[in-house]
């Protein structure tokens, strides 16, 4: 199977809504023709207009910021305000399964809920 560019997902993902260019558009506050260009991938778009379109198809934007090769600016900050350690655990994660991803954010969670009731 061969991977979708980030025009073709936004293009599929918009169909699967039953929404037409115009609905994607007004939704968003673009031009129906620039949502083509960008469905056609004849434009890079900016992260702002990514996760827009994200939250209008009701798609998970760190998901289709990462089709983009892009990451959210919160997690820009995050890595920036832990240089090494989040690099670090990720390194250490990467080979993890789905389920031990899942496992890890609930700890997490449980952790950050602990520091905040201390």
């Amino acid at each position: 199977m061969n991977k979708l560019t980030i025009g073709q997902l936004i293009r599929k993902l918009r169909k699967e809504k039953r929404l037409s260019l115009r609905d994607l558009a007004n939704m968003i506050n673009m031009s129906h023709v620039n949502i083509a260009h960008i469905e056609n991938d004849r434009v890079v778009t900016n992260k702002r207009t990514l996760i827009d379109i994200a939250s209008a198809l009701e798609y998970d934007r760190d998901k289709l910021l990462a089709i983009a090769d892009e990451i959210g600016d919160d997690i820009k900050q995050i890595i920036k305000n832990k240089p090494s350690a989040v690099p670090q655990f990720l390194r250490t994660a990467k080979n993890l399964s789905t389920d031990d991803w899942e496992k890890l954010s609930q700890m997490a969670k449980k952790l950050e809920k602990n520091n905040k009731d201390v």
